[in-house]
């Protein structure tokens, strides 16, 4: 399911160039290896959340929590008898779980061995709770109906009955919040200028700190937040302005970009553990997600599910592997593992000539390497060859060499462009690569010219020949291009352009000329081929007295 781009996409299109010159983004995306498991939840209006930790994934879908293990297997683990669950949260030693229920009014806390609630903290004072930020013992919640005001509230946890206190004001939607450090942040949602809320948390009540000034940097629609671990940067992502943007939670202005243009919305933004990586991800455009470079915002690597979308804070690390959340066209929810996307690279490159003749072998070849040139050996690869009308089909026992090189022949069998894929699915060290190229195969063309041996200066002289693409005749409308060359004694005298010669129906053809001197006559005969067809040429000589 591929959603076009909405009209609002224009609207935007003048905050593109915002914050320019901080970060550039550098090298091109690559394929990712995983696994894509469906969940069994089938909804159209799904807007649940995943969480990960102590080995496994956390997945709230609408009435219970699935479980499944970092290997993207689902584990039979369930938590029920819950209503409306929204996002989820998971403490630092992945003890407990907490789940914010729109539909009962409560934050639900479960015991993440046993999976039971062990217990519901009311929140019907502060309805249809939908976002958690926890920080120690410590969570905040982001509530709000459909009407009627919303906010965030504070719960201690360390208490038996935890009494909700506000934060700040209230909010016209519910707010999209995110904690770390000594930081606390509360960003507008629904908006064409939506601010974000820095709090300070450290000395225990909430501080305003200051306003990222939502007109200022242009910051529209935004769907989700992450904090660094420290809490110092704050990464959001928005519809407007196109890209991820980095903010300093001190100084509260933009620090860096992350990915440039208009493909896609950003929705769901992620910090690797080591806060090393950023995964970012974007609905309706051609790449669901994209590693960055935190500290040099870098393209690092991309993967895309082109049947299905990602949904809106739908992101989370595990290690070196990312999940993500997506629904297909019909409306199952899927949990996609993509596995080693924050290993060191690899680098494929595959080359092959650009067209080659069907009934003949075309050569492929490449190299894998590290990303500063040393290969990695015996590696096995998975090669793919996709037709002109999509068929696809497994060219196996492709392996490279100690040196990286690979090398292997195909025929394939028809004509047209042919692209052949080459994946590397990585190992515990490095990252799997891909690479492809496309190969033009054409039949091969036959040209014939045949006629007199010898002519009289002024008498004219015909000339015949036969055309076959393939064994074939051409395709209607064929035209040949005919040159004339007289030497005298050896020595030329130049060469003419004849009118051009109409191919008939059956591929044969024919032509006169009326030579005006005497001397060796050659005459050529050119076809510059085709889509599907090669070229092909034909000499005759004829002496003329």
């Amino acid at each position: 399911m591929r959603h076009p781009l909405l009209s609002r996409l224009a609207a935007h299109c003048a905050a593109a160039g915002l914050v320019t010159g901080l970060l550039a983004v550098a090298a091109p995306a690559a394929s990712a290896a995983g696994t894509t498991t469906d969940l069994g939840v089938t909804s159209e209006s799904y807007t649940g959340d995943l969480v990960v930790g102590g080995g496994r994934v956390f997945v709230a879908a609408d009435d219970r929590i699935i479980v499944a293990d970092t290997g993207g297997t689902l584990t039979g683990g369930v938590v029920t008898g819950l209503s409306g669950v929204r996002e989820l949260a998971v403490n630092a030693d992945a003890t407990r779980l907490y789940a914010a229920l729109s539909g009962s009014n409560e934050v639900a806390e479960i015991d993440t061995a046993s999976l039971a609630v062990t217990r519901r903290i009311d929140l019907s004072a502060h309805p249809c709770p939908s976002t958690l930020a926890l920080l120690g013992e410590r969570l905040w919640v982001g509530h709000g109906c459909d009407s009627g005001p919303s906010g965030v509230v504070g719960l201690d946890l360390a208490v038996a009955a935890p009494a909700p206190a506000a934060v700040g004001g209230a909010q016209l939607r519910p707010p999209v919040i995110a904690a770390a450090g000594d930081t606390l942040v509360v960003g507008q949602t629904g908006l064409h200028h939506a601010d974000m809320l820095v709090y300070d948390v450290g000395g225990g009540a909430p501080e305003l700190r200051g306003t990222i000034d939502g007109e200022e940097w242009r910051l529209d629609y935004l769907r989700d937040l992450a904090l660094t671990s420290d809490g110092a940067t704050l990464f959001a992502a928005a519809d407007g302005p196109g890209h991820f943007t980095r903010y300093d939670t001190g100084t509260l202005a933009a620090t860096g970009t992350y990915g440039d243009g208009w493909d896609g919305y950003p929705s769901a933004v992620a910090i690797g553990s080591d806060g090393a990586y950023v995964a970012a991800e974007r609905q309706w455009g051609s790449v669901d997600l994209t590693l960055y470079d935190a500290a040099t915002g870098a393209e690092l690597f991309a993967a895309d599910q082109p049947d299905a979308e990602p949904l809106v804070d739908g992101v989370a690390f595990s290690g070196t592997d990312v999940f993500m959340l997506l629904r297909n066209s019909a409306d199952r929810l899927l949990l996609w593992r993509v596995t080693g996307v924050a290993l060191p690279a690899s680098h494929l490159t595959v080359t092959a000539p650009v067209r080659a003749y069907v009934d003949s072998p075309v050569t492929v070849e490449g190299r894998l390497t590290r990303a500063d040139g040393k290969p990695l050996g015996l590696r096995p690869l998975t090669v793919t060859r996709r037709l002109t009308n999509g068929a696809k089909e497994p060219i196996t026992g492709v392996t490279t060499q100690k040196d990286g090189t690979f090398t292997f022949d195909d025929t394939p069998p028809e004509v047209g462009e042919v692209t052949y894929e080459v994946f590397w699915e990585g190992d515990v060290r490095y990252r799997a690569s891909s690479a492809s190229v496309m190969v033009t195969f054409r039949h091969r063309s036959t040209l014939t010219l045949d006629g007199p041996e010898s002519g009289v200066v002024g008498t004219a002289m015909e000339l015949t020949g036969v055309l076959e693409v393939g064994g074939e005749p051409p395709s209607p409308r064929a035209t040949l291009t005919v040159q004339r060359s007289v030497s005298v004694d050896g020595v030329g005298g130049g060469s003419v352009k004849l009118p051009p010669v109409s191919v008939n129906a059956d591929g044969t053809y024919a032509f006169t000329d009326t030579p005006t001197g005497a001397g060796r006559h050659t005459y050529l005969a050119t076809w510059s081929g085709e889509v599907t067809a090669g070229p092909a040429k034909a000499l005759h000589h004829i002496m003329v007295e």
